[in-house]
């Protein structure tokens, strides 16, 4: 049995959040100097996304968390999404989230407001209090339910050395979730160079998906040697 400062996979969470989806411009994206030499050899583009999330229920603890996912890559005649940039809340989710899935998160700090009328969500570096990324958005309309089995989530992320034994090791992560939405109108953005303006890679409109609630089971991931 883990003890208790160790949070291996699976993971059960509950929480709201947002989806802002796009479609991905590839010239912005490569030329963003976001994604790796290999990452861009394998990006093809197609629908790109940032997510910010808060975790009100989380095996290690609750936390919050800000994520672009570019697009769909490509890796051995199959396409996968994969996250390029993430910011979490918490040390705990930072080296859990690598250890478990490869998922490259970093530390942050987040200021999340949210009512039945507004969501404000600001996320600036720990130290120098400088903006990450700070978004406004207004949920519109009438809620309906969203479910992973409509927009099926797989993610493929590389895993580092550290954790690799040695090895180039592959971590597929097949993500199961449902929750209840509503169509978000995005008042206010800004990004930083840490963390693009969404705008800065597509040209769609400004409308979101809040998710308030949801749960989320993030697996065991599948190792590809």
């Amino acid at each position: 049995m883990a003890s208790p400062a160790e949070f291996p996979a699976p993971w059960t969470l509950k929480g709201s959040a947002v989806l802002i989806s796009f479609p991905a411009n590839k010239a912005r994206v490569i030329e963003s100097g976001i994604l790796s030499a290999e990452d861009e050899d394998a990006f093809v583009g197609g629908v790109g996304a940032v997510m910010l999330v808060r975790y009100s229920a989380a095996d290690c603890g609750p936390y919050d968390e800000l994520l672009y996912i570019p697009g769909f890559f490509r890796f051995r005649g199959k396409r996968y999404l994969r996250i390029a940039k993430i910011f979490v809340s918490t040390p705990e989710s930072v080296e859990w989230g690598r250890r478990n899935w490869a998922i490259p998160k970093e530390l942050a700090t987040f200021a999340w407001r949210q009512d039945e009328k507004e969501w404000h969500i600001d996320v600036k570096k720990p130290k120098s209090g400088d903006n990450i990324y700070s978004i406004s958005l207004t949920p519109r309309f009438f809620s309906f339910p969203l479910s992973s089995s409509l927009l099926p989530l797989t993610l493929l992320q590389k895993q580092e050395e550290k954790y690799a034994d040695g090895k180039t090791l592959y971590l597929e992560t097949k993500l199961m979730g449902k929750g209840r939405s509503r169509i978000a109108f995005i008042d206010r953005v800004e990004g930083s160079r840490e963390f693009p303006d969404y705008h800065d890679m597509s040209h769609g409109p400004r409308i979101a998906v809040a998710v308030d609630p949801f749960d989320l089971t993030f697996p065991v991931a599948r190792e590809i040697v």
